[in-house]
């Protein structure tokens, strides 16, 4: 948004030093949640890279499977964001699947 305000190039490097910090964040506090409500300290360890395993794995096979995706869709990008829009109701619906602790 501050693009369309800013004329000077190395003004720039405001709004993107704020979006920096603010992505770092976002990829730090989830972590940082996980091992506040871990009781096991011995194991910190393998939680937290199962709880990186639920990050990464979806993102691993979303990349492996997008464009055999894309092309059994023609290849039309309205089409793909319904089969996006089905993979999130179903992700949605799986939730109710997680038992409390």
């Amino acid at each position: 948004m501050m693009a369309a305000f800013v004329m000077d190039k190395y003004l720039m490097f405001v709004p993107f030093l704020l979006i920096g910090c603010a992505w770092a964040a976002m990829l730090a506090m989830p972590f940082t949640f996980v091992t506040n409500a871990l009781q096991g300290y011995g194991h910190m360890g393998a939680y937290l890279g199962l709880f990186n395993g639920t990050i990464c794995v979806p993102q691993i096979i979303a990349a492996a499977l997008g464009g055999v995706i894309l092309a059994l869709v023609g290849s039309v990008q309205a089409h793909m964001m319904v089969v996006a829009g089905v993979a999130l109701v179903i992700g949605a619906l799986a939730v109710g699947w997680i038992k409390d602790a």
